[in-house]
């Protein structure tokens, strides 16, 4: 056989387990990245959870300043009631 021949099958065997092994490692990155993606993933459902179980009491705590609001608004409206009826009384003496 010719060097030549030799050499370039040599080569080529020798550029083909080299790409073998590079895409055996191409495929064990990215299934690393799947797996970190995952957890990722993971992380940001629990930190949503979590969020969203801070927020309801602030959410909650919106009622109940409507419901003093309303409160002191119908407080307000007994106290002119009275005033304006007291005053009718004063009146009619």
């Amino acid at each position: 056989m010719d060097p030549l021949v030799i050499l370039l099958t040599v080569v080529v065997t020798i550029l083909t387990v080299l790409l073998v092994i590079v895409g055996v490692q191409v495929i064990f990155i990215l299934r690393d990245v799947r797996q970190m993606v995952t957890k990722m993933n993971q992380t940001v459902d629990h930190v949503e959870r979590v969020a969203s179980h801070l927020s309801m009491p602030f959410s909650q705590m919106g009622g109940l300043v409507e419901g003093v609001k309303s409160g002191f608004k119908m407080a307000e409206a007994f106290v002119k009631w009275l005033t304006e009826r007291s005053a009718k009384d004063d009146d009619k003496e």
